[in-house]
């Protein structure tokens, strides 16, 4: 006997997934973090996201929908979390998020990229990131001194680092020498 293939296979993160999502919404209104209809505007970009990162991953559809489906879910849930948590004053020192979303957005989406294609998207995916952590003491003033002087001083690890890179991505892409 021929066995069927259910047809939803995926209803199980389906439902888990909007159920986290409507439980986190629901939940912070009973706490009084916000009034519903007004803060939820970024909720149609958080799911449309997720819907872009399910048909990447799971339906395994092309590649080409992880990035906007990271910005938009990042990017949706950063705008959420500024309606409803931190305020709209956050913003104005929370700004490195927005290099950190999109950083975190190029890494996801050059993981799945052929190797060759795959140096060309991480690499400035992780310096895009890394650069979104290192500004975020700086505009939250949580870091003793300035950018400027700590830009300063700690310039010449930017070399080490390009060094660093190139010479792994040397390593990577090269193909064996079979001579003995």
């Amino acid at each position: 006997m021929k066995r069927r293939t259910p047809r939803y296979p995926n209803k199980l993160l389906v439902i888990g997934t909007a159920a986290l999502v409507a439980g986190g919404v629901l939940l912070m209104a009973n706490l009084g973090s916000f009034t519903l209809p007004a803060s939820l505007w970024p909720l149609p970009l958080l799911l449309a996201g997720l819907v872009f990162l399910y048909l990447a991953y799971v339906r395994g559809r092309s590649s080409r929908y992880i990035l906007p489906g990271m910005l938009l879910t990042l990017g949706g849930l950063f705008f959420l979390l500024v309606e409803t948590v931190l305020g709209w004053g956050a913003v104005e020192r929370a700004w490195p998020a927005f290099v950190l979303i999109t950083g975190l957005s190029l890494l996801a989406w050059g993981l799945r990229l052929k190797p060759r294609a795959r140096t060309a998207i991480v690499v400035p995916g992780l310096f895009i990131a890394a650069l979104g952590l290192l500004l975020f003491p700086f505009s939250l003033r949580r870091s003793p001194g300035s950018l400027a002087a700590f830009v300063g001083r700690w310039w010449p690890l930017v070399l080490v680092v390009i060094g660093l890179v190139l010479v792994a991505s040397f390593f990577s892409t090269r193909k064996p020498n079979r001579k003995v």
